[in-house]
């Protein structure tokens, strides 16, 4: 699947995380997507998506995609699954 603009005007706003590398990302909850990038004088700025799984919280669903960014960063993208990401990251 590739990526693509998610529609984030009724999303709630999770909050911020902060990986290991001191990169900061702010988190949307959509109905079908953890939308994760950065706040800009323009509005939101969206470095990518994980489609969250019905089975688990908001906070599983949140530590996986905590769990995949930090495995992006250290190890790169052919080792991740379930996030997708624009040419931001």
């Amino acid at each position: 699947m590739g990526w693509v603009v998610s529609d984030v005007k009724d999303a709630e706003v999770v909050g911020m995380i902060e990986l290991s590398n001191n990169r900061l990302f702010e988190v949307l909850n959509t109905k079908e997507r953890l939308v994760f990038g950065s706040m800009a004088n323009i509005g939101f700025i969206e470095s990518g998506y994980m489609l969250k799984d019905n089975h688990f919280t908001l906070d599983e669903n949140v530590q996986e995609l905590i769990d995949d960014l930090e495995v992006y960063y250290r190890d790169g993208s052919h080792y991740v699954s379930d996030i997708v990401c624009n040419q931001r990251m």
